[in-house]
Parts: structure tokens; sequence; C-alpha cells
């Protein structure tokens, strides 16, 4: 398997970001012929990079109401009747995806957080490997640099881990981030 850089991966979202506008169009404003043409113009890479393009695109705190508010017909292109009240944000409505047999390998972690080659984590061990990066008090810059994230992401992802924390009736203890220190 190949694995692409960031910059490789940064050209290949730009590349793509006219298909995934077209795919957007072509939903709301389409046919399903449209919407197939389009697909079947892409290859099995290009229509991953697509759906995490179109992801990106979508905000996972709005609320799932608000993002499908557009939408007012059914599957048979009728008149829709009022939906569900839907509440639930995005986030929310995520169902969690459990790696098949791997959890979380927590020596992989230690291995991103420290000098060397990259290592491939998934989500539940990029999340545990923010957490401990910043709990050491490296910087939001230090961790995203060794995960291969920018530093908003890590920033947003250890807010939430706070948010979670604090909703678990966890405290999660003061670190230096940056020089300054962070409230849980």
């Amino acid at each position: 398997m190949t694995v692409l850089t960031a910059s490789q991966r940064g050209d290949m979202v730009e590349a793509l970001l006219p298909e995934a506008a077209g795919l957007v169009v072509d939903v709301h404003e389409g046919s399903a012929d449209d919407i197939k043409t389009r697909l079947r113009g892409l290859t099995r890479h290009e229509l991953e990079a697509v759906t995490v393009v179109l992801a990106a695109l979508a905000d996972p705190d709005r609320s799932l109401k608000d993002a499908l508010s557009w939408v007012d017909f059914d599957e048979h292109g009728q008149q829709a009747t009022p939906p569900l009240v839907l509440v639930r944000s995005v986030r929310d409505a995520a169902p969690v995806v459990k790696p098949k047999g791997r959890g979380i390998d927590a020596a992989a972690v230690q291995r991103a957080l420290s000098p060397g080659p990259a290592v491939d984590l998934n989500r539940d061990e990029r999340r545990l490997a923010i957490e401990v990066g910043i709990r050491r008090g490296m910087t939001y810059d230090d961790v995203a640099q060794r995960l291969g994230m920018d530093r908003e992401s890590v920033k947003r992802a250890w807010e939430r881990a706070k948010d979670r924390a604090r909703a678990e009736g966890r405290r999660l203890p003061l670190v230096a981030v940056g020089g300054i220190r962070e409230a849980s």
C-alpha cells in the first residue's frame, strides 16, 4: 500500500474539490442519472477521497435537522411529510466505528508521539495520542506535527476530550500548552 505524503493528500483534495462540489450540486439539483454518471467517472481511490472532502465540508456540530433542512422530498421524489424533529447533531448521529480486531495499540500511540518515523493510528488511537501528548506538556503544534495534523484540529480534539471528561464527571489535569496553563 502506498502512503501519500501530506502534500500529495493536499494536492488530491484540491484536484477533487470540483468533483465533490459537482456531487453536492447533483444531489441537490440533479437527477439520479447525474449522480451515477459523476460517481462512475471516479476511481475507487478518488471516490474515497471525494468522500473525505465531502465530510470536510460538513459541520459535525450542526444539528441533523439543520443539515437536512433543504430536503423537502422523500425517496420517491414526492413532497415529504414533516420528519421527526431531529435535535441531535451530525456528530451525535455518527456511529462509533470499532476497528476490526485492532482496538487501541498503546505502544503505537507512544511511538507516534516520540521522535522517529510516522505511525499510522486509528481514530481512537489518535484521540488518545492527543490527550497523552497534551497531558505530557507537548504544545498543540508539537502534537500536530507528530500526528500529521494541523494545530487547530489538535486544539479542537483536546477541547472535545475535556468536554467528554466533564460529561463523565472526570477532570483532566492542568497542563502547560505553549506556556499557557489550560484549565480543564
